[in-house]
C-alpha cells in the first residue's frame, strides 16, 4: 500500500467528487463497488492504473466487455 501525503489525498479526493459530481449531472449514481473502488483509489491502495483496470473488471462482469473501434479491451 502506497504511503499518500495529505495534499496528494487530498487531490484525490477532489479528482474523485469531481468524477462522481459529473456522473450525478448526467442523473446517474455510481454503484457501491463503484463507490468502493473510488474510496481505494483516495486512500492510496490503487494507483490510476490500478483502478482503472479494476472498473475495466467490474464494467466487463456487470455489462459484459465493450467492442467498439479503439476500444483496447477487446
Amino acid at each position: 500500500m502506497a504511503v499518500l501525503t495529505d495534499l496528494r489525498q487530498a487531490s484525490r479526493e477532489r479528482e474523485v467528487e469531481n468524477a462522481l459530481a459529473s456522473v450525478r449531472l448526467e442523473g446517474l449514481e455510481p454503484s457501491e463497488t463503484a463507490k468502493a473502488i473510488f474510496q481505494r483509489y483516495v486512500d492510496g491502495n490503487l494507483t490510476s492504473d490500478e483502478m482503472e483496470a479494476e472498473f475495466d473488471k467490474h464494467l466487463d462482469a456487470r455489462y459484459g466487455p465493450v467492442r467498439l473501434p479503439g476500444n483496447r479491451r477487446t
